[in-house]
């Protein structure tokens, strides 16, 4: 285990830009990844913290979302929990194609796609009362 930076926000999207500073400051810091793999875990980080605070919100949850960002000798990882009942990430239907039509009709729907495209691995798990998202960006070579 690495390095350990605990942060819980309100489940507002006013903080994501909070969130994607602090996880780009810690990694930069850091020196382990070259900045568009910081760029790639900060966007992937915000999509996972935006789907705990929708979630929670059709909950009516104002429980604060946790972030805990793993500074490891040979990965960055990141853990968000929150309170939102939880989800099958595989019971989600999928985004099309960015080549087929049908995708104009969503606006929404990409954050899960991001996460698995933009980082080397993600997790998802049920918690007591939501959801735990970790996602893993290793050291390049």
């Amino acid at each position: 285990m690495g390095r350990i930076i605990d942060l819980e926000i309100p489940p507002q999207n006013r903080h994501l830009a909070l969130v994607r500073r602090a996880v780009a400051t810690a990694a930069r810091q850091h020196r382990l990844l070259p900045d568009r793999r910081v760029d790639d875990l900060s966007l992937a980080v915000s999509e996972a913290v935006a789907n705990g605070i929708d979630a929670q919100a059709a909950l009516g949850r104002d429980d604060p979302v946790q972030v805990r960002i793993d500074l490891q000798p040979e990965a960055i990882a990141v853990t968000v929990v929150d309170h939102g009942g939880g989800f099958v990430p595989d019971a989600v239907d999928p985004v099309p194609a960015a080549e087929d039509p049908r995708r104009l009709r969503h606006e929404r729907g990409l954050g899960l796609a991001l996460m698995r495209n933009l980082t080397d691995r993600v997790h998802w798990h049920r918690t007591g009362e939501g959801t735990a998202v970790s996602l893993e960006i290793r050291a390049p070579g």
